[in-house]
């Protein structure tokens, strides 16, 4: 007997007598931190300016115990037969209408008293969409849900300390997180105060996030937000083609600008940043009216610098 069919024979054998329902498992979830650009509304705007731009995210209303009536993450539990990105992409597509945006895995989250109706691991996701794909698709809060809507997002951080021990090295940063919202013309305001923990040992690094305070927001999705939020942020730090996510496929250098310096927290002088993402785009032919100035230039991506 050769040694391919000695083994495969074993692991048959193996395999016949493993019984997986002797081993605790956890249920998993998906929960996506869904990140666009909007314009924000203004009464009194004047008409030869257009709104100023924000950073949004998408949360759900839940609309069934635990956290009734907080607010969340979109996102479900795995199916049988599906990956976790297939879970992500189908809880993305029920709230949004569109399957169309960016979406990478984030992190995971597995404390045990995390959620309250037991032991589940949350797999979490950044999902970007676009003018266009938001244009075309629509939001519908799912069966467990009230309602869906955007929120303007602001994180910052308020109190930072570090300190060494050996060759160990912990950071502790707080966050204020921020969440607003009009709907239905009723102001909803979301915040929590969130630690993120990275401890340096050996030169490796691992992060932790704590909820301090939080307000309105379900299970610990607070978090989870300012998790993702900070993973965008060194996304875009490592790799500028990230904020093009952001962009339908005709877009103006202003609009690319504003999305980075939203993302980033840092205001940006106009000549360097085109400098720098100068072999990412080219020109075409097409105009847009912005506000009361004169047309701008739209727009493509340089495909040679995204798909090699």
């Amino acid at each position: 007997m050769s040694e391919t069919k000695e083994y495969e024979n074993a692991e048959k054998d193996f395999l016949a007598e493993y019984d997986i329902n002797q081993y605790d498992r956890p249920s998993i979830a998906a929960d996506v931190a869904v990140f666009s650009i909007g314009r924000k509304l203004e009464t009194d705007a004047d008409y030869r300016k257009l709104p100023p731009k924000t950073l949004r995210l998408l949360m759900i209303q839940r609309a069934e115990q635990p956290f009734f009536g907080k607010w969340a993450l979109p996102g479900g539990f795995m199916r049988k037969g599906e990956t976790i990105q297939e879970t992500a992409r189908r809880e993305l597509k029920e709230e949004t209408g569109t399957d169309k945006a960016y979406l990478v895995h984030c992190d995971v989250f597995s404390d045990i008293e995390r959620d309250p109706r037991g032991w589940i691991i949350s797999q979490s996701f950044i999902a970007v969409l676009n003018e266009k794909d938001l244009a075309n698709g629509h939001l519908a809060a799912s069966g467990d849900a009230n309602e869906a809507a955007w929120f303007d997002i602001i994180v910052e951080k308020k109190a930072e300390h570090k300190q060494e021990q050996g060759n160990t090295v912990t950071c502790e940063n707080d966050y204020a997180l921020i969440l607003k919202s009009n709907l239905s013309e009723q102001e909803i305001v979301l915040c929590a105060v969130v630690r993120e923990q990275i401890v340096y040992h050996d030169y490796h690094e691992i992060i932790t996030y704590n909820i301090m305070e939080s307000k309105g927001i379900a299970f610990d999705h607070a978090a989870i937000v300012v998790s993702a939020f900070s993973r965008l942020q060194r996304m875009l730090d490592s790799d500028i083609r990230i904020a093009f996510d952001f962009m339908p496929e005709y877009f103006t250098l202003t609009d690319l600008q504003e999305t980075v310096e939203l993302i980033s927290g840092q205001e940006l002088v106009k000549p360097n940043f085109r400098r720098k993402i100068s072999e990412y785009v080219l020109e075409t032919d097409r105009q847009v009216q912005n506000g009361g100035h004169r047309p701008a230039k739209e727009f493509v991506r340089n495909l040679d610098r995204f798909y090699r």
